[in-house]
């Protein structure tokens, strides 16, 4: 893979923080820690424009339920499990709205048939009047 060559300036705290977390996780070298941190920040960024960062407090109780949730292997992180829990309630609601707009689509479609022969019956009682 090619690579270009970028120089940057960095406050010294943060590359000291840099070089701890490299250590840490095992990098041999300053260069291959930089280049993991922007590969995760890219990876992390790159659909930014179709995705919504939020921020909220849940309670307690719901925060241990999640976590045992995570701990369960149901989800990587507290993030991921958040997800997952709005993305099946979303679902629920979209399927619940879908059977509740059938339902009101058939009372409609039996109205209309209604008033279609109460019309019917109309015209009828108006010629049975004529004769």
């Amino acid at each position: 893979m090619n690579k270009e060559r970028v120089d940057v300036r960095v406050e010294l705290e943060l590359l000291e923080e840099l070089d701890a977390i490299g250590q840490r996780e095992g990098f041999t070298s300053r260069s291959s820690v930089i280049r993991e941190a922007i590969a995760s920040y890219v990876m992390e960024h790159k659909d930014g424009w179709n995705t919504t960062g939020i921020t909220l407090n849940i309670p307690n109780r719901t925060a241990e339920r999640l976590q045992r949730h995570i701990m369960n292997g149901d989800a990587r992180d507290s993030q991921e499990a958040v997800v997952l829990a709005l993305d099946f309630w979303l679902r629920d609601l979209e399927i619940y709205y879908l059977r509740r707009r059938g339902r009101m689509e058939a009372i409609l479609r039996e109205n209309m048939a209604a008033d279609d022969a109460l019309e019917e019956l109309k015209k009828k009682a108006k010629k049975l009047e004529e004769l």
